[in-house]
């Protein structure tokens, strides 16, 4: 969500870019459970690199690179691969987000 929908939602939002797109995280902290709000394509190459990095895509290395480069500079995964991917890396992401294992 982008910093005017989270205010709307009565989220504080200073300190966000307004232009990025964010997402609630779940944080231990000493108060108990929380939330952070992170960026979106931040969060997306966390859960990747769990997996064990771009490469679990599949697809040529050339490709993945630039997937990469592409989450770092805050472009978020899906429009990272429909912009960088081939057609075995866009269905790859399309199952990690339907089973859950990547935030949408």
């Amino acid at each position: 969500m982008h910093p005017h929908e989270l205010a709307r939602l009565g989220f504080d939002t200073d300190g966000l870019a307004p232009d990025l797109d964010y997402v609630p995280e779940l944080v231990n902290d000493d108060d108990g459970v929380g939330f952070d709000l992170v960026h979106r394509a931040f969060l997306q190459l966390e859960e990747l690199n769990v997996m064990g990095g771009v490469a679990v895509l599949g697809g040529p290395s050339d490709r993945c690179d630039r997937i990469f480069l592409a989450l770092e500079e805050g472009i978020d995964l899906v429009t990272a691969v429909d912009r960088f991917g081939d057609g075995s890396q866009k269905r790859r992401v399309r199952e990690l987000v339907a089973a859950g294992q990547i935030s949408s």
